[in-house]
């Protein structure tokens, strides 16, 4: 028994030996290693908020950081963060584990809008996300604030510069604010703004009554940048803070056309000066404008693309100035300064400039007019631009024989050539500056321009655009000049060539360039400053509405060509020639009517009353010499349509106490007779228009050459001058044909006052009796009013947009 007991304590010896050996208590440090970094917390979340005001300071849950036993980076976009009820800040720093954490933002300006800021705790990010509540609606009404733009029209040309808008707006709750492209507008009725704002009050504590609809007047001053497309946007605002952001918009363009180009093939761009004198840089491309710098005058130029510069020349008192602009940095340099010996009484009307670019030699033309004389002469200079001497190369004499004075000049080829006031293609020797007249031309020439090949030229004229070959000295029309043309030519400026195929002309009429294809003659149009599609407007003298506002009906005076009938598309401009009346050279237009009977047009002419009808253009002739019956139809002045009694009453110049009845239905002529000492009158003569009252009961009568306006009761014939007397802003009396004298007159029902053109445009008012200057600009042929005040004018080559409270006006069809 005893001998078992010890071999059991042996065992548990040994057991437990083997036990401490297992638990590593033989090791030789006896030390705990230390525990791994973890500074990536546990994920976390903020609960979004939803319906808060709009910019209001909104503050997120707390939460925990978790899971990190040592500091962790911390990090925000878009906010502020707080730590532990601390401070908010937006700066990067450290927390540790258990901090309780809180983010911040504002919330968006704009209703039903998200606004979000994103925490960042040791590379583990949540956002917080604020949403704003929906717009409520106008408080008393569902309609929000409106504006309208009444000038400038919605699709007009404009002059870079400033520009006064002016529209009208409407609102139940007053105007707070208006802008134009950001621009604060003046609302003129601001008084009634304000009462507007005071008595919304009541209505927002539950009145029923609903606030009228009020009016209210604006302007604002906007800029608009040269050479581009400008948008304007009216943005307006009620006192309740309701808004339309684009409340009206309307279009309009600063793009113009150069009067002088020319093209830079090493640096494939067009080079034009401007009408304002902007020399421009025109990328084809894109039709981006750079100014490159301002001369002292529009002038005919020659350009030297392998020096990068502009040449031109100047007359300026005696002394004839050679400029060079240099392209790059748009610096002038002075070449030559020279003081031509001129006669007495010579006076220079133009200079123009040529390069030699091979030999650096400029021909300096001056075009010279003699006193008394029916014909011009010149003086030829040569240039040296290597020691920049000057001499006088050649000149003309009413005495030469043969007579062949310059009046355009063009290098090419090393030969120097021009063209003559009588039609001659002339070479100049550039060694003693005798001239051979090479080529007779039927064209009227008096543009030239180089063509691409070494034997060609393009001479335009008054006709067509010539081809010139120098070979042969032969001549073919290019492109000729016809009535259907939809690109018509009325004063060349300028030619250049853009490639061999490409004939480009600058027309300072239309104010276009156009591109002529040198193979086929086909033109299309390449920059204008000009508005619509169609053939251009020459002089639209007489305007008229049919049934709709849409469309305006033009008589336009060919001058040398037919008379045309166009009609104006008024939203875009665009414009479509329904018929042409072909009459003698001296016939002009006298008048233009809506005919609803027959749904035509009334074409008054000097000699003649024709119908156009409306439905498919053709003409007939009512009454002249040979057709219709009664007294002689004499030269008729002007006028104005009863539709009542489907008669005209044209003046005549030569009439006495009398007018030119026309019955368009029968085309019978008859004499409508006054006493003008019957009522306060006296004798009226030199009658040159009338202008029928709204309802038929009295004509207005404008006599030229008694400086007066009378009225005709066409009941009683009795006569009463009722003007004689409309002063300008330089006291001079517009009427008074030493002045300018009455050109046309017009009755405006709408307004009851009488429009008078003169050498500015007036404004009778029949009731107050008083006359006012409406359009200071003396580049009117006719005016047609409006409903809402402004007025449709029309000048050379354009039908215009006015507004006589500004008196700023845009083109809208050219």
């Amino acid at each position: 028994m005893k001998q078992f007991l010890r071999g059991s304590r042996l065992c548990l010896i040994v057991l437990s030996a083997w036990l401490i050996a297992g638990c590593g208590g033989g090791s030789e440090s006896g030390t705990t290693p230390p525990p791994v970094v973890n500074t990536q917390p546990n994920s976390f979340s903020f609960a979004a908020q939803s319906d808060v005001d709009p910019e209001a300071i909104v503050t997120s849950n707390s939460i925990t950081v978790s899971g990190i036993n040592a500091a962790a980076s911390i990090s925000i976009q878009n906010g502020e963060y707080s730590v532990n009820n601390g401070d908010f800040t937006s700066a990067a720093a450290t927390v540790n584990n258990a901090a309780q954490i809180q983010v911040r933002h504002q919330a968006s300006s704009q209703y039903s809008t998200s606004q979000t800021t994103t925490l960042t705790i040791g590379g583990v990010s949540a956002n917080f996300v604020s949403t704003t509540r929906n717009q409520p609606p106008p408080t008393g009404t569902d309609t929000p604030p409106q504006a309208a733009v009444i000038f400038p029209w919605s699709q007009s040309k404009t002059s870079a510069g400033t520009i006064t808008v002016r529209g009208t707006a409407t609102s139940r709750k007053g105007i707070s604010a208006l802008s134009v492209n950001g621009v604060a507008a003046n609302i003129q009725s601001q008084s009634v703004a304000a009462q507007r704002v005071s008595t919304q009050s009541v209505h927002a504590q539950g009145s029923d009554d609903e606030q009228e609809e009020e009016e209210f007047e604006w302007t604002a001053d906007v800029d608009i940048e040269p050479y581009s497309d400008v948008e304007l946007v009216v943005s307006v605002t009620d006192s309740d803070g309701n808004q339309d952001a684009e409340a009206a918009t309307v279009q309009t363009s600063t793009l113009q056309a150069p009067l002088y180009i020319a093209f830079d093939a090493v640096h494939d761009r067009l080079i034009g000066i401007m009408d304002n004198r902007d020399v421009v840089a025109i990328d084809l491309t894109d039709f981006s404008y750079q100014v490159l710098a301002v001369v002292g005058e529009s002038t005919q130029f020659s350009l030297d693309p392998e020096g990068n510069r502009l040449l031109y020349s100047r007359y300026v008192g005696t002394t004839l100035y050679l400029f060079a602009l240099d392209l790059t940095n748009g610096a002038f340099n002075t070449l030559q300064t020279y003081e031509p010996q001129l006669d007495e009484g010579t006076q220079v009307t133009a200079v123009h400039t040529r390069l030699d670019a091979t030999n650096q030699l400029v021909y300096v033309l001056l075009r010279l007019a003699e006193e008394d004389a029916d014909y011009a002469t010149d003086m030829l200079y040569r240039v040296d631009l290597a020691d920049e001497s000057i001499s006088l190369l050649s000149q003309s004499s009413l005495d030469d024989t043969p007579f062949l004075p310059l009046f355009e000049i063009v290098w090419h080829n090393e030969s120097l050539l021009g063209l003559s006031q009588n039609g001659k293609l002339i070479e100049v020797e550039r060694v003693t500056g005798d001239r051979h007249e090479l080529l007779s031309l039927d064209n009227s020439p008096f543009k030239l321009t180089a063509g691409a090949a070494h034997n060609e030229l393009y001479v335009a004229g008054f006709k067509n655009i010539l081809r010139v070959n120098l070979s042969g000295l032969e001549t073919t029309v290019l492109s000729e000049e016809t009535p259907t043309l939809e690109y018509p030519t009325s004063q060349i400026s300028d030619m250049a060539m853009l490639d061999e195929n490409t004939l480009l002309v600058a027309d300072s009429s239309f104010e276009v360039v156009l591109q002529i294809d040198t193979e086929t003659g086909e033109r299309s149009g390449l920059i204008s400053s000009g508005i619509g599609s169609g053939r251009g407007l020459l002089s639209p003298q007489y305007l008229t509405f049919a049934d709709t506002a849409d469309t305006l009906y033009v008589l336009d005076d060919g001058q040398n060509a037919a008379e045309s009938l166009f009609a104006i598309d008024l939203t875009t401009g665009n414009r479509t020639q329904l018929s042409e009346i072909n009459r003698s050279f001296n016939t002009y237009p006298s008048g233009l009517y809506y005919h609803d009977a027959d749904n035509a047009l009334l074409v008054g002419l000097s000699d003649a009353v024709w119908s156009a009808s409306l439905t498919d253009g053709s003409l007939s002739v009512i009454s002249d010499s040979e057709t219709g019956s009664g007294v002689d139809i004499g030269t008729l002045a002007g006028g104005d349509f009863d539709a009542n009694t489907a008669t005209l009453y044209m003046a005549q110049f030569a009439l006495e106490n009398a007018l030119l009845l026309i019955d368009v239905t029968s085309g019978e002529r008859s004499l409508l007779e006054f006493d003008g000492n019957a009522g306060q009158a006296g004798v009226i003569t030199g009658l040159n228009d009338a202008a029928l009252d709204f309802d038929g009961q009295q004509l207005f009568l404008a006599s030229q050459s008694q400086s007066a306006i009378y009225r005709l009761d066409l009941e009683t014939l009795e006569t009463e001058l009722i003007l004689d007397q409309c002063q300008n802003n330089i006291g001079q009396n517009i009427l008074d044909i030493d002045v300018s004298g009455i050109q046309k007159i017009r009755f405006d029902a709408e307004s009851q006052r009488l429009l008078i053109l003169a050498s500015q445009l007036a404004s009778y008012d029949l009731a107050e009796q008083e006359c006012h200057i409406v359009g200071q600009s003396s580049e009117y042929y006719n005016a047609l009013p409006l409903k809402n005040g402004t007025f449709l004018t029309t000048s050379q080559g354009a039908l215009k947009h006015m507004d006589p409270t500004t008196q700023k006006q845009v083109i809208i069809s050219k």
